[in-house]
């Protein structure tokens, strides 16, 4: 992705231009304004007073826009006024294939301690003593660990780094910091409620930390975060907005945190029951999200049209199939992309969907392709998060197949 974002002028430009795993930044030439503004619904309700420091899970289709989302979050000036911010990503930090409570929230104070020292700020004395020695207490026998003490030593910020990449990317020694913390997981709260109080007593503002990402791990390890441990990740004493994925909320068990929940929605293209009519303000968003980041000519107004309809109203899904269509016009020799590129783009993601989507699988998609409804929500959480099944709001919501899938059902 260029740093200066271009308006592509050539495919090939256009082709960097539609990356779908990059994150656009809070100011961005490429931004596209989400109708109705539904960020500034969280943003009101973090800015309101609050009895106890409120913990939102974010939520929203994978590739909707909620990182973009949650960048401009972290830049808006009322919030920035209001909180002193600690926003990261975990998989920065983090395995996101075999991740738990336990990393997530050592990863938490870790953040806390690491971005606040490195703005070139301060903590007490006491609590670097304190957290010395609860450093200490996590020196592990084991070979591989054993760095633990002379990471201490060499400072708090080198032990947390430390500790942080092991927990990343050695299973052996993730499974036995745990271990470790696990049983004692009173004093880790406690340790990140203390770098709270202090980063709030110095800047006299309320401590926000925002997680991203965390819509990443499978509905499995997400259940047992935000469920079996719900308790435990709304200990810290400072506001958070957990990213948490969509199909969370199709669980029975969910009900606690439905009250906090904001939802990022995708763009509608067509109305219930009726998907042969087009939604004109979303088709036009989506034109517009094309367009900011490629020049109208490089593509024929029909191949956008249903390159729009084939994304599903899906940021990263467009983007994908832009992609795509512009790598296959290249390789045709082509200056324009066409409907033709645009199919093959299609195929592809179907493709794709073909080989995870199990036996079973197809019933469900059937009946919601019938419906624009759901009949069982414990049938389609994965199907949700796979992006196989999408969800759209109205006056009520309702879903669809991924458009990719309609020739499948049809066979």
């Amino acid at each position: 992705m260029p740093e200066d974002f271009i308006v592509a002028e050539d495919l090939d430009l256009a082709w960097s231009n539609f990356d779908p795993v990059f994150t656009l930044p809070a100011i961005c030439p490429f931004y596209v304004e989400l109708a109705g503004k539904p960020l500034n619904k969280l943003i009101r309700a973090l800015m309101r007073q609050h009895r106890q420091q409120p913990k939102y899970f974010f939520s929203g289709h994978r590739g909707c826009g909620k990182s973009t989302e949650l960048n401009r979050l972290a830049a808006d000036d009322e919030i920035k006024k209001r909180f002193y911010i600690v926003k990261y990503s975990v998989k920065d930090v983090c395995d996101v294939n075999n991740l738990n409570y336990v990393d997530v929230l050592f990863s938490m104070g870790a953040q806390l301690y690491i971005q606040y020292i490195d703005a070139g700020k301060e903590l007490e004395p006491e609590l670097l003593e304190e957290l010395e020695s609860w450093g200490r207490t996590l020196e592990l026998e084991s070979e591989k660990t054993k760095s633990a003490e002379a990471s201490v030593k060499g400072g708090i910020r080198a032990f947390f780094l430390s500790v942080q990449a092991k927990i990343k990317s050695e299973h052996t020694t993730r499974k036995i910091i745990r271990e470790r913390i696990e049983p004692k997981l009173s004093e880790l709260i406690d340790k990140i409620n203390i770098i709270i109080a202090d980063i709030e007593g110095k800047e006299k503002k309320n401590v926000l930390v925002i997680i991203d990402d965390l819509d990443k791990p499978s509905l499995e390890q997400a259940k047992e975060i935000f469920y079996d441990n719900y308790t435990a990740i709304t200990q810290p004493a400072c506001y958070i907005v957990y990213t948490v994925p969509i199909s969370i909320f199709f669980a029975p068990e969910f009900t606690a945190i439905r009250e906090t929940r904001f939802f990022l929605p995708n763009i509608k293209l067509h109305t219930k029951n009726d998907r042969n009519s087009i939604h004109e303000p979303g088709y036009e968003l989506m034109r517009t999200f094309v367009y900011k980041r490629m020049k109208e000519e490089l593509i024929e107004p029909e191949a956008l049209d249903f390159a729009i309809k084939m994304s599903g109203g899906v940021f990263r899904e467009g983007a994908r199939i832009m992609q795509i269509a512009a790598d296959n016009a290249i390789e045709k020799e082509r200056t324009r992309i066409s409907k033709e590129d645009v199919e093959r783009a299609e195929r592809e993601i179907r493709s794709d969907f073909k080989r995870i989507l199990k036996s079973d699988d197809y019933k469900t998609l059937n009946e919601i392709y019938e419906s624009n409804d759901i009949r069982g929500i414990e049938k389609i959480g994965h199907l949700l998060h796979n992006l196989s099944v999408l969800e759209y709001e109205n006056e009520e919501n309702w879903y669809d197949i991924h458009p990719t899938l309609e020739e499948l059902l049809k066979k």
